[in-house]
């Protein structure tokens, strides 16, 4: 685990953000079960997708790159190798969950060895769907085994109170076939559904697809532009599909974001104001969210927030931790964040060390650019999205 030394000051005037690992890992699963040769480009080199890219090339799948781009020349399960096989994935839940959902369509015994974070997220409702599907699945410390095939079905639920992700994992793999996926409790993050359908109607009629921005990536450098200096995001839209998207109409609100054909633009806006927000729908924007609100000055209500405790992090503890540090204050309750703001003047430096949680370090980096500085703790783990 390495750390970085954080120095105060500006961001880059112009900042290109990368694609979205979301749209990827959906487009890979697609591409994985299409018999055509699909071409996907514009890919990220965000670890939750080379790690999908790498287990895809295990199980049999054969991808060529060519600088960003991905070709998928065969599909699974025809691939599929005849030995059983141990496969890492990383921390990432779209990764993993993808992946089981796409192992049981195979016929070999395959192990996921998971991450120690993601281990301990929610994985009850996979284990269950696996049983109705007539498959094997078993969870035992960090390693999860999946041994297909799936029994002929007409239709499965999918309890999405704790996370959409299983019903858009099999939404993905069984996107050709049958049974049928209904998404039961889909309360929270709907637009990664819709994504999810979106993608698959994309890759049933277009050998090709090219990979959107990402709005999760974009909302770091953007909140750091709404309370410090302007910046512009070339060929950045709007993108209703992704959820943290929302920001766009948080900035808007503020009066610190323009768009034109070029891009988007975000410059300093209201400092006063006292904002309610439901973020149910789109949980990794809460911490970039946290470091925005702690600087205004208000009282902020964000609801929705009970599925924070399930991420790489407990990350309604680390967020609240956080904000404190810098002399601000927040509580959260399980149900609800509570944010009061500031603009008060800047900390002096600080040394900061978080779990492994992308999101957590790169609110913590803004914390520490906004103020005086410091040093971050531990700093690979932004690998996960850039």
């Amino acid at each position: 685990m390495q750390n970085l030394s954080v120095k105060a000051g500006r961001l880059p005037a112009v900042i290109q953000i990368p694609s979205s690992k979301s749209y990827a890992n959906r487009a890979l699963i697609l591409a994985s079960i299409n018999k055509k040769e699909i071409v996907l480009k514009n890919m990220p080199q965000a670890s939750d997708v080379t790690f999908l890219v790498t287990a895809l090339q295990q199980i049999g799948l054969e991808i060529i790159a060519v600088g960003s781009d991905l070709t998928v020349l065969n599909y699974f399960p025809a691939c599929e190798k005849k030995s059983d096989l141990t496969i890492e994935v990383g921390e990432g839940g779209t990764t993993a969950r993808f992946l089981a959902s796409l192992l049981i369509l195979g016929n070999r015994k395959y192990t996921l060895a998971l991450g120690e974070r993601l281990k301990l997220r929610p994985w009850k409702e996979f284990l269950k769907l696996a049983a109705d599907l007539g498959v094997f699945a078993s969870l035992e410390d960090h390693l999860l085994v999946v041994q297909g095939p799936i029994k002929k079905i007409e239709s499965i639920e999918v309890d999405c109170s704790e996370t959409t992700q299983f019903a858009s994992g099999l939404q993905l793999a069984l996107a050709y076939s049958q049974p049928t996926v209904a998404p039961m409790n889909l309360s929270a993050s709907q637009s990664y559904f819709e994504m999810t359908q979106f993608m698959i109607g994309e890759l049933g009629k277009n050998q090709e697809f090219v990979v959107p921005m990402d709005w999760s990536s974009a909302s770091f450098p953007m909140c750091f532009a709404a309370l410090s200096h302007e910046i512009f995001f070339p060929g950045l839209k709007y993108d209703p599909l992704q959820s943290d998207a929302k920001l766009f109409h948080i900035l808007k609100d503020l009066g610190c974001l323009k768009e034109d054909q070029r891009g988007i633009t975000v410059f300093p806006g209201a400092t006063q104001m006292s904002l309610n927000l439901d973020v149910s729908d789109c949980l990794d924007l809460v911490p970039a969210l946290g470091f925005l609100l702690s600087h205004i000055d208000g009282i902020h209500t964000l609801t929705g927030v009970k599925n924070l405790e399930h991420k790489e992090s407990h990350r309604l503890e680390e967020i609240v931790k956080l904000i404190k540090e810098f002399g601000k204050e927040a509580v959260g309750d399980g149900s609800k964040l509570i944010i009061t703001g500031n603009t008060l003047g800047r900390v002096s430096a600080k040394n900061l060390k978080f779990p492994n949680d992308h999101r957590m370090v790169m609110a913590g980096a803004l914390f520490l650019r906004l103020h005086q500085g410091g040093r971050i703790y531990p700093a690979e783990a932004v690998t996960k999205s850039y």
